[in-house]
């Protein structure tokens, strides 16, 4: 799964302006496809093998799917589909990210069970767990060093990007509830606080130049700070399992990595792609 995520990433931050109905649909229902391919399975070993069991999961699947194929149909009669534009960049974000949390809920189920502490409490231990762990950390950085290193960024969203791999490879939480989450935590503090001024000094010291809707992209960026943030204050004050207690860190993970791929989809780079389009006057194709 990862060498395909990996390709299709790549395909459309390289092909955004060629990008049209056809490949569109085909990459967004594969996307899909796959995800509530990896969900079924994954609520299938969890749940106990019976009629509804099997019907739920097989419909978790078609219900994924059927949420695409609606948003393709509905923006193809608006006549929205025929070219690239910042709302199919977030989708296509969105799809890519909901991807890898499948991925690492399915292989984290594997390795190591659901728990029997109550649906609720295990959900939220298995999500923090997973998207915390190393099966979920190395396809992720193997998918945004792909495209750090096949298509670079510059300016302040080479910047951004650059903070947020940082950020991802000091995850304090990767080797679970151990004696290196401490030290763990520290390091990821210091490179925290290094990205917040890597990033908002360049910011600072090119304000005039900047293009695009960089005061979004700060914001995000801004978000995903404190979310780490809490992430980290999250385990000292939080009794119970280990993922309950990392679940806001895991969150800022799956946060940073959707940011990720919208910068790396030109999701803030068409300011006024919704004024234009409200006011009927003519979209440039996005050129890369």
């Amino acid at each position: 799964m990862t060498p395909f995520i990996v390709y299709v990433v790549v395909y459309i931050s390289k092909k955004y302006s060629v990008m049209n109905t056809v490949s569109i649909s085909v990459v967004m229902f594969l996307l899909s496809m796959m995800s509530g391919m990896l969900n079924s399975i994954n609520y299938y070993i969890i749940f106990p093998d019976g009629f509804i069991n099997n019907v739920a999961a097989f419909n978790i699947s078609m219900f994924e799917m059927s949420i695409i194929l609606s948003y393709l149909l509905l923006e193809g009669f608006n006549g929205n589909l025929t070219r690239m534009n910042p709302t199919h960049a977030k989708w296509f974000a969105l799809l890519v990210g909901w991807n890898e949390i499948s991925m690492a809920l399915l292989l984290y189920t594997l390795a190591f069970g659901f728990g029997n502490s109550g649906i609720i409490n295990n959900t939220l231990n298995l999500i923090g767990s997973s998207v915390t762990d190393y099966l979920f950390l190395v396809p992720m950085l193997i998918e945004m060093l792909s495209v750090a290193i096949l298509h670079l960024y510059s300016g302040l969203e080479r910047r951004i990007s650059l903070s947020i791999i940082l950020m991802q490879l000091a995850d304090p939480a990767v080797f679970g509830n151990s004696i290196y989450i401490i030290p763990g935590s520290l390091i990821f503090t210091v490179i925290m606080i290094f990205t917040i001024w890597y990033v908002f000094s360049y910011a600072f010291n090119n304000r005039k130049d900047l293009k695009g809707m960089w005061r979004g992209e700060l914001n995000y960026f801004i978000l995903i700070i404190a979310l780490s943030t809490a992430g980290l204050i999250e385990p000292i004050l939080v009794p119970g399992s280990f993922g309950l207690k990392w679940i806001i860190f895991a969150f800022s993970m799956i946060a940073s990595m959707i940011f990720y791929f919208a910068l790396s989809f030109k999701v803030f780079d068409f300011p006024d792609y919704h004024r234009k389009k409200n006011k009927g006057e003519e979209i440039p194709v996005p050129i890369m």
